[in-house]
């Protein structure tokens, strides 16, 4: 199926970095979270700063949003089922929500940084999950599919017609039925940071 062959192409946030041909310089003697340089990209405490010019290309190329100040430094890809949140030093902010289709990944950005990112499920073919913007509708913590007869654990709502991001067993080869599945410790880390009306962008990057 085509999550089977998506996931093949699965980078992390670093390594997407890297297929712009961005070189990332890691000194010794980075600034704090909070004194990050627009001059030079910086890796510190597992975090990579970018520079402004990479700030600009990452939106340009469709790989960060806009305004990306810094990402989670993973040093490889992540697997089905596995995830990183770290917001160690990240100030409270607005939450802004990604998902990638094409790349099988959602990445979770405060104020600026990301603080989150873990490989997905999505909708498999005949029940596609939609593209756009969605504000999140309603959050439910212990929720079950009547239409499905399957657990959907810190379901937060995108649509009326009952697409969601929620917990899953994100495992090769396996799709949703229009949802978007996250590791289930990563969803209750979500569903904890997110509020009704977080938007959540999911995007397909074309690079797939």
């Amino acid at each position: 199926m085509r999550a089977a062959r998506i996931a093949m192409f699965v980078l992390a946030a670093v390594g997407a970095l890297a297929v712009t041909g961005l070189v990332l310089n890691v000194p010794a003697d980075s600034a704090p979270l909070a004194e990050a340089p627009a001059s030079a990209a910086q890796a510190r405490g597992g975090r990579v700063f970018l520079t402004a010019d990479q700030t600009r290309r990452g939106a340009e190329t469709g790989l960060l949003p806009a305004g990306v100040r810094s990402i989670l430094d993973l040093k490889g890809k992540l697997k089905h089922g596995e995830y990183r949140w770290d917001d160690t030093g990240v100030p409270a902010g607005e939450l802004a929500i990604r998902v990638d289709i094409d790349r099988q990944l959602v990445s979770v950005f405060r104020s600026g940084h990301e603080i989150g990112t873990a490989v997905v499920l999505y909708g498999a073919e005949g029940k596609p999950t939609p593209l756009g913007r969605f504000p999140i509708k309603s959050k439910h913590a212990d929720y079950h599919s009547r239409t499905y007869d399957a657990p959907m654990p810190f379901a937060m709502f995108l649509t009326d017609d009952g697409v969601a991001v929620h917990g899953s067993n994100v495992r090769w080869g396996r799709a949703s039925n229009g949802c978007v599945g996250v590791p289930e410790e990563f969803a209750r880390l979500l569903f904890d940071a997110a509020r009704v009306g977080d938007v959540v962008e999911v995007v397909a990057s074309g690079r797939g």
